[in-house]
Protein backbone atom coordinates (compact mmCIF):
# COMPACT_ATOMS: atom_id res chain seq x y z
CA UNK A 1 0.00 0.00 0.00
CA UNK A 2 2.73 2.78 1.21
CA UNK A 3 5.05 1.23 -2.33
CA UNK A 4 5.49 4.06 -5.31
CA UNK A 5 5.75 1.00 -7.38
CA UNK A 6 2.41 -1.23 -6.67
CA UNK A 7 -1.35 -0.40 -7.04
CA UNK A 8 -3.72 -2.96 -6.02
CA UNK A 9 -6.94 -3.27 -7.38
CA UNK A 10 -9.55 -4.97 -5.56
CA UNK A 11 -12.73 -5.14 -8.30
CA UNK A 12 -12.95 -1.61 -9.75
CA UNK A 13 -11.29 0.60 -6.77
CA UNK A 14 -7.85 0.78 -6.31
CA UNK A 15 -5.70 0.46 -2.47
CA UNK A 16 -4.10 3.19 -2.59
CA UNK A 17 -2.56 5.62 0.04
CA UNK A 18 -3.64 9.44 -1.39
CA UNK A 19 -6.86 8.29 0.25
CA UNK A 20 -5.43 8.76 3.63
CA UNK A 21 -4.05 11.98 2.60
CA UNK A 22 -7.02 13.17 1.41
CA UNK A 23 -8.94 12.01 4.64
CA UNK A 24 -5.96 14.30 6.30
CA UNK A 25 -6.52 17.26 4.40
CA UNK A 26 -10.62 17.23 4.12
CA UNK A 27 -11.11 16.07 7.78
CA UNK A 28 -10.00 17.22 11.30
CA UNK A 29 -7.73 15.49 13.20
CA UNK A 30 -10.19 14.71 16.00
CA UNK A 31 -11.46 12.31 13.72
CA UNK A 32 -9.07 10.22 12.62
CA UNK A 33 -5.77 10.44 14.83
CA UNK A 34 -3.95 10.70 11.83
CA UNK A 35 -0.79 12.90 10.68
CA UNK A 36 1.22 12.60 7.75
CA UNK A 37 4.02 10.87 8.96
CA UNK A 38 1.82 8.38 9.98
CA UNK A 39 0.64 7.48 6.34
CA UNK A 40 4.11 8.23 4.78
CA UNK A 41 6.60 6.90 7.64
CA UNK A 42 10.31 6.75 7.09
CA UNK A 43 10.31 3.47 8.93
CA UNK A 44 8.03 0.84 7.09
CA UNK A 45 8.33 -1.55 10.47
CA UNK A 46 6.61 0.98 12.60
CA UNK A 47 3.85 -0.80 13.93
CA UNK A 48 1.93 2.53 15.78
CA UNK A 49 1.48 4.15 12.19
CA UNK A 50 0.45 0.93 11.41
CA UNK A 51 -1.97 0.54 14.21
CA UNK A 52 -3.05 4.32 13.60
CA UNK A 53 -4.09 4.11 9.87
CA UNK A 54 -5.91 0.67 10.61
CA UNK A 55 -8.05 2.08 14.37
CA UNK A 56 -11.60 1.85 14.02
CA UNK A 57 -11.69 5.77 13.95
CA UNK A 58 -9.93 6.11 10.93
CA UNK A 59 -11.59 3.06 9.45
CA UNK A 60 -15.04 4.95 9.90
CA UNK A 61 -13.66 8.49 8.97
CA UNK A 62 -12.39 6.90 5.24
CA UNK A 63 -15.88 6.22 4.19
CA UNK A 64 -16.65 10.19 4.12
CA UNK A 65 -13.89 9.69 0.80
CA UNK A 66 -14.60 8.89 -2.41
CA UNK A 67 -14.00 5.50 -4.42
CA UNK A 68 -12.33 4.53 -0.85
CA UNK A 69 -13.67 0.72 -0.50
CA UNK A 70 -10.86 -0.88 -1.78
CA UNK A 71 -8.41 1.05 0.56
CA UNK A 72 -10.88 0.74 3.54
CA UNK A 73 -10.93 -3.49 2.94
CA UNK A 74 -7.49 -3.26 2.56
CA UNK A 75 -7.24 -1.69 6.02
CA UNK A 76 -9.51 -3.89 7.27
CA UNK A 77 -7.66 -6.42 6.53
CA UNK A 78 -4.80 -5.00 8.49
CA UNK A 79 -7.09 -4.62 11.75
CA UNK A 80 -8.32 -8.14 11.41
CA UNK A 81 -4.68 -9.64 12.05
CA UNK A 82 -4.25 -7.21 15.12
CA UNK A 83 -7.23 -8.19 15.85
CA UNK A 84 -6.66 -11.57 15.93
CA UNK A 85 -3.05 -12.41 16.69
CA UNK A 86 -1.96 -9.39 19.17
CA UNK A 87 -4.70 -7.70 20.30
CA UNK A 88 -5.08 -8.67 24.11
CA UNK A 89 -8.64 -8.13 24.38
CA UNK A 90 -10.00 -10.41 21.81
CA UNK A 91 -11.69 -13.57 22.31
CA UNK A 92 -10.14 -16.69 20.98
CA UNK A 93 -13.64 -17.30 19.00
CA UNK A 94 -13.24 -13.68 17.36
CA UNK A 95 -9.35 -14.67 17.01
CA UNK A 96 -10.82 -17.47 14.22
CA UNK A 97 -13.31 -14.80 13.26
CA UNK A 98 -11.03 -12.27 12.22
CA UNK A 99 -8.73 -14.47 10.63
CA UNK A 100 -10.68 -16.40 8.75
CA UNK A 101 -12.13 -13.51 7.69
CA UNK A 102 -9.25 -12.44 6.34
CA UNK A 103 -9.10 -15.50 4.38
CA UNK A 104 -11.84 -15.75 2.88
CA UNK A 105 -10.87 -11.70 1.47
CA UNK A 106 -8.03 -12.66 0.07
CA UNK A 107 -9.17 -15.65 -1.55
CA UNK A 108 -12.40 -14.35 -3.63
CA UNK A 109 -9.59 -11.36 -4.28
CA UNK A 110 -6.95 -13.81 -5.62
CA UNK A 111 -9.52 -15.79 -7.60
CA UNK A 112 -10.71 -12.61 -9.25
CA UNK A 113 -7.16 -11.81 -9.99
CA UNK A 114 -6.02 -14.96 -11.82
CA UNK A 115 -9.16 -14.84 -13.96
CA UNK A 116 -8.86 -11.47 -14.73
CA UNK A 117 -5.98 -10.50 -17.62
CA UNK A 118 -3.32 -7.42 -17.10
CA UNK A 119 -5.58 -5.49 -19.66
CA UNK A 120 -7.94 -5.41 -17.92
CA UNK A 121 -6.39 -4.39 -14.99
CA UNK A 122 -4.86 -1.71 -16.85
CA UNK A 123 -7.87 -0.34 -18.23
CA UNK A 124 -9.42 -0.44 -14.62
CA UNK A 125 -6.13 1.04 -13.36
CA UNK A 126 -6.74 3.98 -16.06
CA UNK A 127 -10.40 4.44 -14.95
CA UNK A 128 -9.62 5.57 -11.58
CA UNK A 129 -9.07 9.62 -11.58
CA UNK A 130 -7.84 9.81 -8.40
CA UNK A 131 -4.42 7.64 -8.95
CA UNK A 132 -1.48 9.80 -10.64
CA UNK A 133 -0.56 9.41 -13.72
CA UNK A 134 3.13 8.25 -13.09
CA UNK A 135 2.04 5.51 -11.56
CA UNK A 136 1.83 2.38 -13.72
CA UNK A 137 2.57 -1.22 -13.28
CA UNK A 138 5.01 -3.38 -15.31
CA UNK A 139 3.62 -6.82 -14.29
CA UNK A 140 0.33 -8.60 -13.70
CA UNK A 141 1.69 -9.33 -10.26
CA UNK A 142 1.94 -5.75 -8.70
CA UNK A 143 -1.86 -5.66 -8.95
CA UNK A 144 -1.80 -8.02 -5.80
CA UNK A 145 -0.21 -8.74 -2.43
CA UNK A 146 3.01 -10.37 -2.10
CA UNK A 147 2.86 -14.55 -2.06
CA UNK A 148 4.26 -14.55 1.31
CA UNK A 149 1.21 -12.66 2.76
CA UNK A 150 -1.09 -14.57 1.10
CA UNK A 151 0.61 -17.67 2.73
CA UNK A 152 1.02 -16.09 6.13
CA UNK A 153 -2.65 -15.34 5.67
CA UNK A 154 -3.45 -19.09 5.30
CA UNK A 155 -1.14 -20.97 7.69
CA UNK A 156 -1.97 -18.71 10.87
CA UNK A 157 -5.66 -18.52 10.38
CA UNK A 158 -5.24 -22.67 9.74
CA UNK A 159 -3.28 -22.94 13.25
CA UNK A 160 -5.41 -20.87 15.38
CA UNK A 161 -7.89 -23.53 14.41
CA UNK A 162 -5.85 -26.60 15.04
CA UNK A 163 -4.46 -25.34 18.34
CA UNK A 164 -8.46 -25.03 19.36
CA UNK A 165 -9.00 -28.16 18.25
CA UNK A 166 -6.14 -29.48 20.38
CA UNK A 167 -7.37 -27.49 23.24
CA UNK A 168 -10.73 -29.04 22.99
CA UNK A 169 -9.36 -32.33 22.67
CA UNK A 170 -7.65 -31.90 25.70
CA UNK A 171 -3.95 -32.09 24.17
CA UNK A 172 -3.07 -28.67 25.11
CA UNK A 173 -3.69 -26.71 27.89
CA UNK A 174 -5.95 -23.87 27.85
CA UNK A 175 -2.91 -21.55 28.42
CA UNK A 176 -1.86 -21.83 24.54
CA UNK A 177 -5.19 -19.87 23.40
CA UNK A 178 -3.52 -17.22 24.63
CA UNK A 179 -1.60 -16.30 21.13
CA UNK A 180 -1.32 -12.72 21.58
CA UNK A 181 2.08 -13.55 23.97
CA UNK A 182 4.05 -15.03 21.28
CA UNK A 183 3.58 -11.94 18.59
CA UNK A 184 7.08 -10.16 18.04
CA UNK A 185 5.47 -6.58 19.17
CA UNK A 186 6.17 -8.34 22.67
CA UNK A 187 9.10 -8.84 22.35
CA UNK A 188 9.67 -5.44 20.83
CA UNK A 189 8.30 -3.66 23.98
CA UNK A 190 10.34 -5.82 26.64
CA UNK A 191 13.91 -4.71 24.62
CA UNK A 192 12.49 -0.79 24.45
CA UNK A 193 11.83 -0.70 27.75
CA UNK A 194 15.18 -2.44 28.43
CA UNK A 195 17.14 0.53 26.57
CA UNK A 196 14.88 2.88 28.18
CA UNK A 197 16.00 2.14 31.79
CA UNK A 198 19.45 3.89 30.86
CA UNK A 199 20.14 7.36 32.62
CA UNK A 200 19.39 10.59 30.88
CA UNK A 201 22.77 11.04 30.44
CA UNK A 202 24.04 7.86 29.09
CA UNK A 203 24.46 7.20 25.15
CA UNK A 204 25.10 3.77 25.31
CA UNK A 205 22.21 1.75 24.11
CA UNK A 206 23.35 -1.56 23.51
CA UNK A 207 24.24 -4.05 26.25
CA UNK A 208 25.66 -7.41 26.80
CA UNK A 209 23.59 -10.22 27.86
CA UNK A 210 24.22 -10.25 31.66
CA UNK A 211 22.95 -6.62 31.52
CA UNK A 212 20.01 -7.34 29.75
CA UNK A 213 18.98 -9.73 32.22
CA UNK A 214 19.57 -7.68 35.08
CA UNK A 215 17.15 -4.84 33.23
CA UNK A 216 15.11 -7.72 32.30
CA UNK A 217 14.26 -8.58 36.66
CA UNK A 218 14.20 -5.14 37.33
CA UNK A 219 11.39 -4.67 34.74
CA UNK A 220 9.91 -8.33 35.99
CA UNK A 221 9.85 -6.58 40.04
CA UNK A 222 8.18 -3.49 38.32
CA UNK A 223 5.48 -5.02 36.36
CA UNK A 224 4.42 -7.59 39.35
CA UNK A 225 3.85 -4.99 41.91
CA UNK A 226 2.19 -2.96 39.21
CA UNK A 227 -0.20 -5.39 38.28
CA UNK A 228 -0.64 -6.89 42.22
CA UNK A 229 -1.45 -3.23 42.89
CA UNK A 230 -4.13 -3.27 39.98
CA UNK A 231 -5.81 -6.77 40.94
CA UNK A 232 -5.83 -5.86 44.09
CA UNK A 233 -9.81 -5.19 45.19
CA UNK A 234 -8.91 -3.29 47.91
CA UNK A 235 -9.42 0.82 47.67
CA UNK A 236 -6.35 2.66 46.28
CA UNK A 237 -5.23 3.79 49.57
CA UNK A 238 -4.47 0.52 50.79
CA UNK A 239 -1.94 0.03 48.66
CA UNK A 240 1.65 -0.67 48.96
CA UNK A 241 2.83 1.22 46.02
CA UNK A 242 1.16 3.49 43.58
CA UNK A 243 2.46 4.39 40.11
CA UNK A 244 0.87 7.35 37.58
CA UNK A 245 -1.17 6.00 34.92
CA UNK A 246 -1.12 7.63 31.23
CA UNK A 247 -4.29 8.07 29.69
CA UNK A 248 -2.84 6.02 27.00
CA UNK A 249 -2.58 2.66 29.33
CA UNK A 250 -5.92 3.64 31.28
CA UNK A 251 -7.34 0.06 30.81
CA UNK A 252 -5.87 -2.74 32.40
CA UNK A 253 -5.60 -6.16 30.18
CA UNK A 254 -5.36 -9.07 32.02
CA UNK A 255 -3.72 -12.00 29.97
CA UNK A 256 -4.71 -14.62 32.29
CA UNK A 257 -6.40 -18.19 31.10
CA UNK A 258 -10.66 -15.94 31.16
CA UNK A 259 -8.99 -13.77 28.58
CA UNK A 260 -9.00 -16.10 25.52
CA UNK A 261 -12.55 -17.38 25.70
CA UNK A 262 -15.21 -16.83 28.41
CA UNK A 263 -16.72 -20.47 27.85
CA UNK A 264 -15.48 -23.09 26.53
CA UNK A 265 -14.82 -23.70 22.73
CA UNK A 266 -16.88 -26.07 21.05
CA UNK A 267 -16.87 -27.50 17.23
CA UNK A 268 -19.85 -26.36 16.76
CA UNK A 269 -18.36 -22.55 17.63
CA UNK A 270 -15.82 -22.93 15.29
CA UNK A 271 -17.92 -23.45 12.22
CA UNK A 272 -20.21 -21.20 12.97
CA UNK A 273 -17.65 -18.61 13.08
CA UNK A 274 -16.27 -19.50 10.49
CA UNK A 275 -19.51 -19.78 8.24
CA UNK A 276 -20.28 -16.09 9.60
CA UNK A 277 -16.97 -15.09 8.26
CA UNK A 278 -17.55 -16.30 4.64
CA UNK A 279 -20.84 -14.18 4.59
CA UNK A 280 -19.25 -10.92 5.89
CA UNK A 281 -16.14 -11.74 3.41
CA UNK A 282 -19.19 -12.39 0.51
CA UNK A 283 -20.71 -9.13 1.10
CA UNK A 284 -17.65 -6.99 1.19
CA UNK A 285 -16.74 -8.52 -2.60
CA UNK A 286 -20.26 -7.56 -3.65
CA UNK A 287 -19.66 -3.87 -2.53
CA UNK A 288 -16.57 -3.68 -5.19
CA UNK A 289 -18.11 -5.57 -7.88
CA UNK A 290 -15.85 -8.67 -7.82
CA UNK A 291 -18.95 -10.96 -7.98
CA UNK A 292 -22.68 -10.13 -8.47
CA UNK A 293 -24.42 -11.89 -5.56
CA UNK A 294 -26.17 -14.61 -7.84
CA UNK A 295 -21.84 -15.60 -8.53
CA UNK A 296 -20.43 -15.86 -5.65
CA UNK A 297 -18.86 -19.62 -5.71
CA UNK A 298 -20.14 -21.57 -2.53
CA UNK A 299 -17.68 -22.32 0.28
CA UNK A 300 -16.76 -25.76 -0.63
CA UNK A 301 -15.69 -24.53 -4.65
CA UNK A 302 -13.94 -21.47 -3.23
CA UNK A 303 -11.69 -24.12 -0.92
CA UNK A 304 -11.20 -26.29 -3.98
CA UNK A 305 -10.04 -23.42 -6.64
CA UNK A 306 -7.99 -22.22 -3.50
CA UNK A 307 -5.99 -24.74 -3.07
CA UNK A 308 -5.34 -25.42 -6.88
CA UNK A 309 -4.17 -21.96 -6.98
CA UNK A 310 -2.24 -22.23 -4.62
CA UNK A 311 -0.23 -25.20 -5.60
CA UNK A 312 0.77 -22.94 -8.48
CA UNK A 313 2.64 -20.77 -6.56
CA UNK A 314 6.06 -21.13 -6.39
CA UNK A 315 8.29 -19.41 -3.69
CA UNK A 316 12.03 -19.93 -3.98
CA UNK A 317 12.80 -20.97 -0.63
CA UNK A 318 16.69 -19.31 -0.47
CA UNK A 319 17.90 -21.74 2.68
CA UNK A 320 18.15 -24.68 0.08
CA UNK A 321 21.10 -24.79 -1.95
CA UNK A 322 19.99 -25.27 -5.25
CA UNK A 323 21.68 -28.10 -7.44
CA UNK A 324 24.56 -25.78 -8.96
CA UNK A 325 25.23 -24.18 -5.59
CA UNK A 326 27.79 -25.93 -2.76
CA UNK A 327 28.00 -25.19 0.29
CA UNK A 328 27.49 -21.57 0.86
CA UNK A 329 28.93 -21.72 4.85
CA UNK A 330 32.81 -21.48 3.09
CA UNK A 331 32.27 -18.21 2.30
CA UNK A 332 31.52 -16.48 5.58
CA UNK A 333 34.41 -18.61 7.53
CA UNK A 334 37.08 -17.59 5.21
CA UNK A 335 35.23 -13.91 5.27
CA UNK A 336 35.60 -13.90 9.24
CA UNK A 337 38.76 -15.39 8.98
CA UNK A 338 40.01 -12.46 6.83
CA UNK A 339 38.43 -10.21 8.85
CA UNK A 340 39.79 -11.35 11.65
CA UNK A 341 43.53 -10.71 10.50
CA UNK A 342 42.43 -7.38 8.61
CA UNK A 343 41.64 -6.31 12.20
CA UNK A 344 45.40 -5.82 13.42
CA UNK A 345 46.06 -4.53 10.41
CA UNK A 346 46.67 -0.41 9.19
CA UNK A 347 44.42 0.74 7.11
CA UNK A 348 46.27 1.83 4.06
CA UNK A 349 46.01 5.13 1.57
CA UNK A 350 43.57 5.49 -1.05
CA UNK A 351 46.16 4.43 -4.05
CA UNK A 352 46.68 1.58 -2.12
CA UNK A 353 43.05 0.23 -1.69
CA UNK A 354 42.62 0.87 -5.55
CA UNK A 355 45.53 -1.21 -6.79
CA UNK A 356 44.83 -3.77 -4.44
CA UNK A 357 41.10 -4.13 -5.55
CA UNK A 358 42.71 -3.86 -9.33
CA UNK A 359 44.92 -7.28 -8.35
CA UNK A 360 41.88 -8.66 -6.78
CA UNK A 361 40.39 -8.18 -9.76
CA UNK A 362 43.14 -10.13 -11.88
CA UNK A 363 43.53 -12.47 -9.68
CA UNK A 364 40.03 -13.17 -10.15
CA UNK A 365 39.84 -13.34 -13.72
CA UNK A 366 43.06 -15.88 -13.72
CA UNK A 367 41.86 -17.90 -10.94
CA UNK A 368 41.90 -21.49 -11.38
CA UNK A 369 39.18 -23.81 -10.93
CA UNK A 370 40.37 -25.41 -7.55
CA UNK A 371 41.18 -21.71 -6.26
CA UNK A 372 37.00 -20.94 -5.94
CA UNK A 373 36.01 -24.09 -5.14
CA UNK A 374 33.48 -23.75 -2.01
CA UNK A 375 32.74 -20.27 -3.53
CA UNK A 376 29.55 -19.27 -5.60
CA UNK A 377 31.20 -19.36 -9.03
CA UNK A 378 29.09 -21.51 -11.67
CA UNK A 379 29.67 -22.20 -14.91
CA UNK A 380 25.90 -22.36 -15.23
CA UNK A 381 22.91 -21.23 -12.68
CA UNK A 382 18.81 -21.01 -13.07
CA UNK A 383 17.53 -18.03 -15.06
CA UNK A 384 15.39 -16.82 -12.57
CA UNK A 385 18.04 -15.78 -10.20
CA UNK A 386 20.09 -14.25 -12.79
CA UNK A 387 19.92 -10.84 -11.06
CA UNK A 388 21.69 -12.41 -8.42
CA UNK A 389 25.06 -13.24 -10.42
CA UNK A 390 27.60 -11.73 -12.00
CA UNK A 391 29.30 -12.46 -15.40
CA UNK A 392 32.67 -12.85 -15.32
CA UNK A 393 35.47 -13.98 -17.87
CA UNK A 394 37.90 -16.22 -16.35
CA UNK A 395 40.66 -17.92 -18.13
CA UNK A 396 38.39 -17.96 -21.29
CA UNK A 397 35.38 -19.31 -19.76
CA UNK A 398 32.26 -17.85 -19.10
CA UNK A 399 31.53 -17.65 -15.31
CA UNK A 400 28.22 -16.78 -13.15
CA UNK A 401 29.88 -14.87 -9.72
CA UNK A 402 27.22 -14.73 -6.95
CA UNK A 403 26.88 -10.71 -5.95
CA UNK A 404 27.30 -11.61 -2.17
CA UNK A 405 30.65 -13.60 -2.93
CA UNK A 406 32.01 -10.85 -5.01
CA UNK A 407 31.46 -8.23 -1.97
CA UNK A 408 33.20 -10.48 0.44
CA UNK A 409 36.50 -10.94 -2.27
CA UNK A 410 36.12 -6.66 -2.17
CA UNK A 411 36.06 -6.22 1.22
CA UNK A 412 39.01 -5.86 3.14
CA UNK A 413 37.74 -5.35 6.61
CA UNK A 414 35.00 -5.51 8.21
CA UNK A 415 33.58 -1.80 10.13
CA UNK A 416 31.89 -1.80 13.30
CA UNK A 417 30.06 1.07 14.95
CA UNK A 418 30.68 1.51 19.12
CA UNK A 419 27.93 1.14 21.10
CA UNK A 420 28.67 4.93 22.42
CA UNK A 421 26.95 6.84 20.25
CA UNK A 422 29.64 9.99 20.83
CA UNK A 423 32.19 7.71 19.53
CA UNK A 424 29.80 6.79 16.43
CA UNK A 425 30.22 10.94 15.11
CA UNK A 426 33.92 10.96 16.16
CA UNK A 427 36.80 11.76 13.60
CA UNK A 428 40.01 10.30 13.50
CA UNK A 429 42.58 13.03 13.68
CA UNK A 430 45.27 12.21 11.25
CA UNK A 431 49.16 13.19 12.87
Amino acid sequence: MLSSTTTMLIGDQAVTVDHLLQLIKSSSKMSHNLVKSDVIPKDRQNYQSCEKISSEAAFNALTSVPNSRATQIYLQIIRNIRLAFISTETKYIDRIYYAWLNVFIVRFWYTWFTKTTKNELDSILNQCNYIKQNIRTSTKRQYFMTHPALFSIEINSHTLVYIALLVIQCQLPEECLNVSLFNSQSCEREFRLCRSMSGPFSSIVNFTVEQFIQRVKKLSYLHSIKYRNSNDHTTRSDANFLFPSHHKHSKIVHTGQNTSSDMPLKIEMIEASILQAYSDATRLMCEVNIYHRNDIPALDELSRINRLQLQKLQIADYSIPSENETDLSSDSDDGIEDEEENTFEDESDDDDSIRDDEDLLNNVLNASGMTYQGMRVFDSINPNLAKSYFVLNINGTKKYLHKQTAVWLLSNDKPTLSSDRLKRVMTNKQS
